[in-house]
């Protein structure tokens, strides 16, 4: 007898057998009156017939039934009992039993409901886990762990903490964050820099449509390790190439970063040290591990995409009870928890000017005061109303031989969008903000 860790969240279901993934099939399916298609079947013909597509069936999972344009009155259980059934054709085997590992999203009746699907295709289900928990367990990490993921439609931190006994505590979530979205920007990017140097567009033909989504999660995967890659579109007539930057991507996605990174500060306290574990999907995406390493008191660690479902297996004797299987919620740690101080914050390299309104002021041992109107001493004067800004609003020094920036204002100062509590330490490339909406100054080095 073997034992399936399965992950249900509606970006895919991951099944992973003896450490390795063996199945990983998208929460898709698309409603033709044909004939329903799921997972990857699905996602093949997506993009051909978009409005007959859903893609929330297991974010959403109710039994109420729904009637779609194509006049097929089916349930979002309908569709997960479609998904899931086809999964487990292809994966179980005689004597197999499964844990599930489930997104803190997910509701008791959504999971009873799961259990229920898995009853009727005859999936034998040993217990159901938070997947946060599963995946973060056996970190060794600080006693308070943050598990950021990225679903199809939004994002999902969870909040664990515990020396010994790893609880999950909260689950905060952010709307209309999520891959879809976020894809949606990418492939406008890749479109418009098509446009720029061939003026090919790849969304105003399906087919190129098709390709661009096809390969864009190769393409991101590839700008992991790559500061600049080329992608390409064939057609029958040519092959249309464009140049994609790491940057570039995070800078097109900057809205939707910034609420990410709001999202982990809603999940930890000032000045304590946190690990935060990043999902597979979540560190997929291009420069965001790099925003999230400006913040204070923050060690990262990114998670393989078998880690929510390997330990759900792992830990079948922890997780799997007498009687029907239940939420589990905690789990033993296995691995001695990180001291927890302070991951002050380091940089590579100093700023030594800060940039407003196209000229440069220099960051020296004589403090910069800046803020609304004049003022005596060295000053940095703000014109004009600024809503969020103080007249005397932050002082920027250096001192010795590190920049930093002091708060002195009520509406608060931010680096990277971090509010500064008292002082911080300030590094090249570094986005200082000056109340909110406030006023953004960038810090440059300049030789």
């Amino acid at each position: 007898m073997g034992t399936i860790g399965l992950e249900l969240v509606d970006a895919a279901l991951v099944a992973v057998r003896d450490g390795a993934r063996v199945a990983a099939s998208p929460g898709v399916a698309l409603l033709d009156p044909q004939g329903l298609l799921v997972g990857e079947a699905a996602v093949a013909a997506v993009q051909l017939q978009p409005v007959l597509a859903a893609d929330r069936f297991w974010s959403d999972l109710a039994a109420d039934s729904q009637a779609p344009t194509t006049g097929l009155a089916v349930s979002n259980a309908d569709l997960a009992h479609a998904h899931l059934s086809l999964l487990w054709n292809s994966i179980g085997q005689p004597g197999d039993q499964v844990v599930l590992a489930v997104p803190g999203t997910m509701r008791l009746q959504q999971i009873g409901l799961a259990l229920g699907i898995a009853k009727c295709i005859a999936m034998p289900v040993a217990g159901v886990v938070d997947a946060a928990v599963a995946a973060c367990a056996d970190l060794p990490a600080h006693a308070t762990v943050l598990h950021l993921d990225i679903h199809l439609h939004q994002a999902v931190l969870t909040q664990l903490q515990g020396a010994s006994l790893l609880r999950r505590s909260r689950v905060e979530i952010t709307p209309r964050v999520g891959i879809k979205a976020l894809h949606g920007v990418w492939a406008q990017l890749i479109s418009e820099a098509m446009v720029r140097r061939t003026r090919f567009d790849p969304l105003h033909q399906a087919s190129s449509e098709l390709q661009l989504h096809e390969r864009l999660p190769g393409w991101l995967a590839a700008l992991s390790a790559q500061e600049t890659i080329d992608v390409s579109i064939e057609t029958d007539a040519r092959t249309f190439t464009a140049t994609l930057r790491r940057e570039q991507c995070a800078l097109a996605a900057e809205a939707y970063y910034a609420q990410l990174i709001d999202l982990v500060h809603s999940g930890r306290r000032a000045g304590e040290a946190v690990t935060l574990a990043l999902s597979s999907r979540a560190a997929a995406l291009p420069a965001l591990r790099e925003r999230l390493a400006a913040l204070q008191d923050l060690e990262i660690v990114s998670l393989p995409d078998t880690a929510p479902a390997a330990a759900a297996a792992a830990r079948v004797d922890e997780i799997g009870a007498a009687g029907p299987p239940t939420l589990t919620t905690a789990l033993q740690r296995r691995h001695v928890v990180a001291a927890d101080q302070g991951l002050r914050r380091t940089v590579a390299v100093c700023p030594t000017h800060v940039i407003l309104n196209g000229h440069a002021h220099v960051i020296d041992d004589r403090p910069l005061l800046i803020g609304l109107g004049d003022g005596q001493g060295r000053r940095l004067a703000l014109s004009g109303p600024q809503a969020g800004v103080s007249r005397s609003h932050c002082t920027l020094l250096r001192r010795d031989g590190v920049a930093m920036v002091r708060d002195h204002s009520r509406y608060g100062t931010f680096v990277n969008g971090e509010r500064v509590d008292g002082e911080a330490v300030l590094g090249t490339g570094d986005r200082l903000r000056l109340g909110t909406p406030g006023i953004v100054l960038d810090l440059v080095t300049v030789a």
